[in-house]
């Protein structure tokens, strides 16, 4: 009688297809539309493998340069023949050879029995768990600010679903080709991709821009050279490249121990986490790419204001890098840092405003001149008062002098009333001033500048900042030895 020809796929899904196959047959499988068979699974390649058929019946497959592979009967194998009952795997995707008699009876074709590599349950567990992980992350990719905790999160997400021994997401540099884990787990699992991940899957994931799947390290002839796997006694991979408009810029990692292999679902997962991790890192980099200009436009400008006064060139560079160096000592977070930081750059731009005759006078202001040079840091409040970026940054630019007793300008502010950031830059701004020479005073030697902090403290200068000041006065000397340096080269 004649008989079907089928490969049947060992675990039921809507994006794997039943491949039926006739005497004479030859069908290209892949993810590629242009295959005969489109298996819509990320572990394959776009053209994977080819299945043939010969007039009598025999079925043959054969790899047609996959990035994963073909497995018959879990032994990988560039081609061969199947017989009834055999299985081949495609990528993660596994399919049993038939052949039945056409009037077989229907009883006989249900006593077929599919084995799901886990429990009804323990799947739509996994599944619930999956999509409420991907919705988390999705809202968070919404107005998220902390890319490393984002990639933490998602990190321990793919726990529950993937059930790794190890994790990473791994950032590619794109000018050295050195991956960095930017999120591991465990996080002893170590700082280096050769302590961790298997470099040769990584690269083979980007090179060939696919999912790559490894289930038996110690047979895959892709990895037999990978010492870290070896030595890790590492068993089964998943590996997803991550790719933005540009390019590669990383790689999803995970791997397991013991003899248990990631499943088909498992490898979807890994891939749709993976493309959410791939567009927090491109929001990242435009991100940072942005705030990278935004402080290089702020540079030029503070270098532009100095400029007007070859007495004060590098002033603002200067009071900048003293004020960060008091914030890092009282242990405030990255995100403050930037703002001291802009704060710094921008906190005498008020000067454009004060008159050449003033800002360049070769000798004291009188009375009426001073009131007009104080009114630099109103105007430069008014300057930047209104730009997205800046707003932080402004009580600083305003109260940079203010003094704590009471008594400074512009708006009589003492103590704690005055902004923490104020405090600490008018501790630098005054180190700076009184260690800058001018064209009717020389500069003072730094530990007269010292003494007159600690003379002033609690009257001009918040006391806790001078007490910061006296435990780092050593990078302050650094810093103005480092600008003296700098301005003998420019000069």
């Amino acid at each position: 009688m004649a008989s079907t020809i089928r490969l049947r796929p060992l675990v039921r899904a809507a994006n794997i297809p039943d491949i039926p196959l006739a005497r004479g047959d030859s069908k290209v499988l892949g993810r590629s539309d242009q295959a005969d068979v489109t298996i819509d699974e990320p572990s394959l390649s776009r053209l994977h493998a080819k299945v043939n058929v010969n007039l009598d019946g025999v079925v043959t497959v054969e790899d047609l340069g996959s990035t994963n592979g073909i497995f018959i009967n879990n032994s990988q194998k560039k081609g061969g023949s199947l017989s009834s009952g055999d299985r081949v795997r495609f990528g993660s995707v596994e399919y049993e050879l038939e052949k039945d008699q056409a009037s077989g009876s229907a009883a006989s074709a249900d006593q077929t029995v599919f084995r799901m590599p886990v429990s009804e349950q323990a799947s739509k567990a996994i599944d619930r768990a999956a999509l409420e992980g991907l919705l988390s992350t999705s809202r968070e990719l919404m107005a998220f600010s902390d890319l490393p905790g984002l990639l933490d999160r998602v990190l321990e997400r793919l726990q529950g679903i993937l059930k790794p021994d190890r994790s990473a997401i791994l950032l590619l540099n794109a000018e050295t080709g050195e991956l960095t884990p930017r999120a591991v787990r465990p996080a002893r699992a170590g700082a280096a991709v050769s302590e961790f991940a298997s470099g040769t899957a990584v690269r083979e994931a980007l090179a060939a821009k696919e999912v790559l799947v490894v289930y038996d390290a110690r047979i895959d002839s892709r990895l037999q050279q990978s010492a870290s796997l070896q030595m890790a006694g590492v068993r089964s991979v998943i590996c997803v490249p991550l790719f933005g408009q540009e390019g590669a810029i990383g790689a999803l990692y995970a791997d397991q121990l013991a003899t248990q292999s990631f499943t088909p679902e498992q490898v979807q997962y890994a891939s749709a986490f993976a493309a959410q991790i791939a567009s927090a890192l491109e929001t990242a980099k435009l991100y940072e790419d942005r705030e990278r200009d935004f402080r290089a436009s702020l540079e030029a400008f503070a270098k532009f204001v100095d400029a007007r006064d070859k007495y004060t060139a590098g002033h603002s560079e200067r009071v900048t890098a003293y004020t960060l160096v008091l914030a890092r000592t009282l242990g405030l977070p990255p995100d403050q840092l930037e703002i001291v930081r802009r704060a710094g750059m921008l906190h005498d731009v008020g000067k454009v405003g004060v008159p050449d005759a003033i800002l360049l006078k070769p000798g004291p202001l009188d009375p009426a001149e001073r009131v007009i040079m104080e009114s630099h840091v109103t105007i430069g409040f008014g300057m930047l008062n209104g730009l997205k970026g800046l707003k932080e940054s402004l009580p600083s630019v305003r109260g940079h002098h203010e003094r704590f007793d009471g008594r400074g300008y512009p708006d009589k502010l003492a103590g704690t009333d005055i902004h923490q950031h104020a405090r600490l830059m008018g501790v630098a701004d005054s180190y700076d001033a009184m260690t800058s020479a001018r064209p009717y005073r020389n500069a003072l030697p730094v530990e007269e500048a010292a003494k007159r902090l600690r003379k002033d403290r609690g009257a001009q200068f918040d006391p806790e900042a001078v007490d910061i000041f006296d435990a780092v006065e050593k990078e302050f000397i650094e810093i103005r030895e480092k600008g003296l340096e700098d301005a003998k080269k420019t000069a």
